[in-house]
Formats: structure tokens, sequence, C-alpha cells
């Protein structure tokens, strides 16, 4: 494991989802990490922890990101974004109750709000995603597709 990031603690990792865009895994107790499920993703993925930096930095309620970095989670040594683990229910989770749905909703568009206010936009996702974490409170996940004022993505 000497090739890979001092961040992976887990020698098999956890899976944890996949999307469009990659796949999740729990590398340690505290760090997650997102690996390409589409060739793009591989470029895009520094464009995501960049918005995601800024977010983060503005007080937007986001996993703090953390670095791109060399993981082994497939079997193999891949580049990926890691980013602080967050333990929630998704905006997808399909036993997510209407109560906690309405709730995590209502905070997501607080926050969404606020990211607008502060000049950034998100283009082509057809819903914002989020975890909902047990203190009840909203984190925004998945930034490729954000822009902010002059920082283009390039695709």
């Amino acid at each position: 494991m000497s090739n890979i990031t001092i961040f992976q603690g887990y020698d098999n990792p956890i899976f944890v989802s996949s999307g469009k865009e990659g796949c999740v895994y729990r590398i340690s107790d505290k760090y997650a990490v997102k690996v390409a499920a589409r060739k793009g993703y591989k470029k895009d993925m520094f464009h995501e922890m960049k918005i995601a930096r800024l977010l983060y930095s503005f007080g937007v309620s986001v996993p703090e990101p953390i670095t791109c970095d060399y993981v082994n989670v497939r079997d193999k040594v891949e580049i990926g974004y890691i980013m602080e683990y967050v333990e929630g229910i998704s905006w997808n989770d399909q036993n997510i109750s209407e109560e906690v749905s309405i709730v995590a909703n209502n905070l997501m568009d607080m926050e969404m709000s606020l990211c607008s206010k502060l000049g950034f936009t998100d283009y082509g996702l057809i819903n914002e995603q989020w975890i909902f974490t047990k203190d009840k409170k909203i984190k925004l996940i998945d930034f490729t597709n954000w822009q902010y004022k002059d920082i283009i993505c390039q695709y």
C-alpha cells in the first residue's frame, strides 16, 4: 500500500454508493473517496474539489474536501477525490421517510439559496444532491456541474 494516500486506512474499503460520475468508498473512519465511473470524471474531479473547497471556505454545509490522491479501492491504484466521510441518509434513499425528506429538502433549499447569493450556479442537475446527517443537518454533495463566477469547468 505504499503508493496510496496516507488518508486510506482500510485495507478493504467499504463501498458506499455509485452514480454516473463516480463510485464512493469509505477508506477510513474519517474519509471517503470518489473514483471515476466514467473516463471524463478523472479530469472533472479536480473541478469538483475546487468548487467544494470554495463552498466549504464560505461556510456552506459540504463534506470537508481533502485532496485528490491515489487510492486502492477496486484492486488497482487509481486517483480519487478524497473528502470527509459523512454518515447519513442520501436524497435517493428508497427508505427515507416523508418527514425526513421534507426537513432535508427545506435545509437543502436554504443551503442552495446561500450558494446562489454567493455566486454559485448548478448546471445540468435536475435535483440537488445531499446527505441528511444523524444530527439533522444537511451536507450538499456532487459538484462537477457547478460553477462559481469566473471558474469554468473544463469539459
